[in-house]
């Protein structure tokens, strides 16, 4: 198995909670998770070119269109965004597409301190969408 299908899997299975983060808006479904980078293998964090670390998130974003059936397909998106802690600092998030055969991904990375709370604020814009779709949840990261 891919390993970015194995961490999409393992987002979806191991994690109940994050298989029911999501922001639907209009025919557009955003999945989004967010975990250390520790969590990942070292064969996915280099799939996704991510540090292992363990002040180190991974968000990833995973956005889909409803098809005339009622089914959710992937869709490729492009995004921007920040991960801003309670004290209001701010990080500029670096978001890039990430493809795996028909899937489609936004991940970036982000810093943080055991303990923290963060804000994270995106706003996506699936291909073929006249608007964007704003992700926004709030997340304490701990360190493994």
């Amino acid at each position: 198995m891919r390993p970015i299908t194995t961490l999409l899997l393992w987002l979806l299975c191991a994690l109940p909670a994050a298989a029911e983060q999501y922001v639907d808006h209009g025919e557009y479904r955003i999945h989004y998770a967010a975990l250390n980078s520790t969590t990942l293998t070292p064969e996915v964090a280099r799939q996704f070119g991510v540090d292992r670390s363990r002040n180190q998130v991974l968000l990833v974003l995973s956005p889909q269109q409803r098809d005339d059936g009622g089914d959710y397909r992937p869709v490729a998106a492009t995004a921007s965004g920040t991960a801003t802690t309670l004290l209001g600092h701010v990080q500029k998030l670096e978001l890039r597409p990430v493809r795996e055969g028909p899937v489609h991904y936004v991940v970036a990375t982000f810093e943080t301190l055991d303990g923290e709370f963060m804000t994270v604020n995106v706003d996506v814009l699936p291909a073929g969408a006249n608007q964007v779709v704003n992700v926004r949840f709030k997340q304490q990261f701990y360190r493994d």
